[in-house]
């Protein structure tokens, strides 16, 4: 990096004002979000030294990190949570000052999660009713070995069903056909399993809201649930509490 986080001198929070490209909102990042630290370390500066953390001194220093991965945090109203980056945000910034924006017990615990190991990615999805699903984005072997069960393990029991119909139909035409048929479908999942994720949310018109970063799903549902209140998990975790939805009354008709 060009900059330590640790050699600011100006106390100002940042704050979203807007985007000059779109990885910012594809990430999920809003207008008016806080910048709260990088990495798990509380980030007070300009927004020259925020950008300058993303910034390499040349190609080839750039290319030694094209892989590498920051945990922002980012504060949203009164939730702080956790959020991966792979480049600079692309924001314009108002600088506010951190003394009207002291730190709060949560926010120095989501912080310290930034730094923890083991952390998950989670691709956040709801449908039109606010039914909300989480999408995790790390790799699973189970996908490479038996696709079917991973299948069924992401809750897409239709892929799982049209695999197997489609495993003994080859191999009903001939064994060999079977099994090329299975290694490839192995292949193919254990490679694509990130964008056969999406297609299967957006195939049952889920609508992509952010991602978040996480320790276990527990935390992950109740930070979405914590940024907007209207969500609701058919599928919770053990744990995780949310009120139940009333169920709409059909209107009458009259005779």
């Amino acid at each position: 990096m060009a900059e330590s986080v640790e050699e600011q001198e100006t106390r100002a929070v940042l704050q979203i004002s807007g985007f000059v490209n779109g990885y910012g909102p594809t990430i999920g990042l809003q207008q008016f979000d806080y910048i709260l630290g990088v990495d798990g370390t509380p980030f007070l500066g300009t927004a020259k030294q925020f950008n300058a953390l993303f910034a390499y001194e040349d190609e080839e220093d750039a290319a030694a990190h094209v892989d590498e991965t920051w945990i922002l945090t980012v504060k949203r109203d009164q939730t702080a949570f956790n959020i991966s980056v792979t480049q600079s945000l692309g924001a314009k910034f108002d600088e506010v000052d951190a003394d009207a924006h002291p730190l709060s017990e949560n926010d120095l615990a989501v912080l310290r999660a930034a730094t923890r190991s083991g952390l998950i990615e989670y691709m956040v999805f709801h449908d039109m009713q606010k039914n909300a699903e989480l999408v995790d984005r790390s790799k699973s072997l189970l996908a490479m070995v038996c696709p079917p069960f991973w299948f069924l393990n992401r809750r897409m029991p239709e892929a799982a069903l049209a695999s197997i119909l489609a495993f003994f139909v080859a191999l009903t035409v001939h064994w060999i056909l079977g099994v090329v048929f299975y290694l490839m479908l192995c292949i193919y999942s254990g490679r694509e399993q990130g964008n056969m994720l999406i297609a299967f949310m957006s195939f049952r018109k889920f609508i992509y809201l952010q991602t978040i970063v996480a320790e276990n799903e527990l935390s992950a549902q109740r930070t979405v649930l914590s940024l907007d209140s209207d969500m609701f998990f058919k599928v919770p975790v053990a744990g995780l509490e949310q009120p139940r939805r009333r169920k709409k009354k059909r209107p009458s008709i009259g005779v």
